[in-house]
């Protein structure tokens, strides 16, 4: 087995990638078979072993794990996920189940030091240094944002200032006392400390030291980071704002990240430690190298609580890489399965809207409101500069990406969201 640094995004090449990922595939089958109740049970019912599952392409012979089935069988504790005894774990992270029954990510000693490794190494592929001062603006607590950055950073030897959310005009003025470099945090959140950083009368470029921000909880858009980059005057210090991608399921953040050479437009996935398939969310066929589709995930060197085939529901593309970063690419996720809103009979993806009002410079915040009965679609828009002209643009160009008219009204004081954004209300 070839040993390495963990926190290095540039020290195998793809061969070596290949080689890891087969050893520890293998490695992890074995695992699950012998000390998980759940996958023993389900390789038992198809009558497959070890022995049936060599090489990922047999993946093909296992179901899907889905959030319904961690719902049922990994809650409270990481139930029959789990692959040691409850007396190993060193702590739980969760969603929020607002929906129903949390779902549920089980740690060891060794999935922490995992964990921290794989967002050291995500910061390192961002451009991050130890001499950088980082202000951590991602909730602390059961999301995994805020430790998860909390002790990546710590790990690549950066200063974290653990700030978490809220108290964000205190925030601002500590950015610029602490001479911070980076900012970590939802994009929403990031776009409302820009726009207190304005209120404050503080020019970010003369007054300020950011470079990089690390947006990442939930679905963005090139528009969303390329505004992002302008208000927090990264580029004119010689940065930007470069996403970060995980999942509570997966470990939390640090699964994949863009490089400064992805553009606004993919990341780096770690493949020495999550095998990736990208399925059709309709038939969970894979689909042709290159195409989009649903991403599935199953755990290569997690230890406590190992999922295979784990249904992401995020829509994306899995692509070789072409910069100094060997680990393939994905697009970046606009969207979840999940995230569609059906209107008239038309699919529509709210990322798709974001891309149209990220463009508007003089949009501070919008809503998306749809209504069932009567069937109305209503954009909400705060902003400075109101015009007829602004309404008719904005409309035009939602109809051209979405096909549906929307009804643009202007409004104040639209909240704004410090974890991440609720900016779709279905009535």
């Amino acid at each position: 087995m070839i040993s390495y640094d963990e926190t290095d995004p540039r020290a195998l090449s793809k061969e070596e990638i290949k080689e890891i990922q087969n050893f520890r595939f293998r490695r992890m089958i074995k695992r699950v078979y012998e000390k998980s109740p759940y996958y023993h049970r389900v390789m038992k019912e198809r009558g497959l072993t070890p022995d049936d599952l060599k090489t990922p392409d047999d993946l093909v012979k296992m179901p899907f794990t889905t959030k319904d089935d961690l719902r049922r069988s990994a809650y409270p504790y990481g139930g029959d996920f789990l692959t040691v005894p409850l007396e190993e774990l060193v702590g739980w992270h969760m969603t929020s189940g607002t929906t129903g029954v949390p779902t549920v990510g089980a740690y060891t000693s060794s999935d922490i030091e995992l964990w921290a490794s794989l967002v050291a190494r995500s910061l390192r592929a961002a451009g991050v240094t130890k001499n950088d001062v980082v202000a951590n603006i991602y909730g602390y607590g059961l999301f995994t944002g805020g430790i998860g950055l909390h002790i990546g950073i710590q790990k690549v030897g950066a200063k974290v200032i653990p700030w978490g959310t809220g108290r964000t005009e205190a925030l601002v003025k500590s950015l610029k006392d602490f001479k911070v470099t980076v900012i970590t945090g939802t994009p929403s959140y990031e776009l409302y400390v820009a726009e207190k950083i304005k209120e404050a009368g503080i020019d970010p470029e003369k007054e300020l030291n950011l470079r990089i921000a690390i947006p990442g909880a939930e679905a963005m858009t090139t528009e969303m980071l390329t505004r992002i980059d302008k208000e927090l005057a990264l580029t004119s210090h010689g940065g930007g704002a470069r996403e970060i991608y995980g999942l509570t399921e997966a470990i939390g953040p640090g699964v994949a990240q863009e490089c400064p050479h992805d553009n606004h437009e993919k990341m780096h996935i770690w493949t020495d430690h999550f095998y990736v398939e990208i399925i059709d969310p309709e038939t969970g066929e894979r689909v042709g190298e290159g195409e989009e589709g649903e991403m599935v995930l199953t755990h290569l060197t997690r230890e406590g609580m190992p999922l295979i085939r784990y249904r992401t529901r995020d829509i994306t593309r899995l692509e070789e890489s072409n910069d100094d970063i060997p680990f393939p690419t994905i697009r970046i996720v606009k969207g979840r399965v999940d995230d569609v809103v059906f209107y008239k009979g038309v699919k529509i993806y709210p990322t798709a809207i974001n891309e149209v009002l990220m463009k508007y410079p003089e949009i501070k915040e919008y809503q998306l409101v749809f209504t069932k009965e009567p069937a109305k679609f209503e954009v909400l828009i705060e902003t400075d500069k109101p015009s007829e002209e602004l309404r008719k643009k904005i409309a035009a160009d939602i109809q051209a990406v979405a096909f549906v008219h929307a009804d643009i009204q202007f409004v104040n004081g639209l909240p704004r969201w410090e974890g991440k954004s609720k900016r779709v209300v279905l009535k």
